[in-house]
């Protein structure tokens, strides 16, 4: 069916809305706050504590950066549901340099935190996911 030139404007206009909200949403979701009650437009970071391995301040940091920028869409305990996969299945989850270079450039459905978080915070929240998340075995 050959739609007129009017007809097809507004079509094209309302899947232009439509693909706006739908990215308006997916970037709320992917930047959601740590609960699926909540979300906000742009990932949310805090002030990551020292780096320690012994006083469990570094986990403690990348639960906190985990819960404010991922959470949303991988779970609280990143066991997917959401948005995003199950990290605890996920093959990729157990390696750092992969998990690393995910959170910085994004791919698939997921967004690139590179200009939302720090190369270090990047580092916290990748170490936490690798030691914290991922299938052990």
């Amino acid at each position: 069916m050959r739609l007129k030139p009017r007809a097809q404007h507004r079509r094209s206009a309302t899947q232009a809305t439509v693909l706006a909200v739908v990215v308006l949403v997916f970037v709320g979701v992917a930047g959601g706050c740590g609960s699926s009650n909540k979300a906000t437009v742009a990932p949310t970071t805090t002030a990551p504590q020292p780096t320690t391995t012994t006083g469990g301040g570094q986990v403690a940091s990348g639960a906190q950066l985990f819960s404010n920028n991922c959470e949303t869409c991988h779970g609280p305990l990143g066991a997917g549901g959401h948005v995003g996969p199950n990290l605890q299945k996920s093959p990729i989850a157990g390696h750092l340099a992969l998990v690393e270079k995910q959170v910085r450039n994004g791919g698939g459905a997921m967004p690139p935190f590179s200009g939302v978080l720090s190369d270090r915070e990047i580092a916290v929240v990748a170490h936490y996911v690798v030691e914290q998340i991922a299938p052990k075995g």
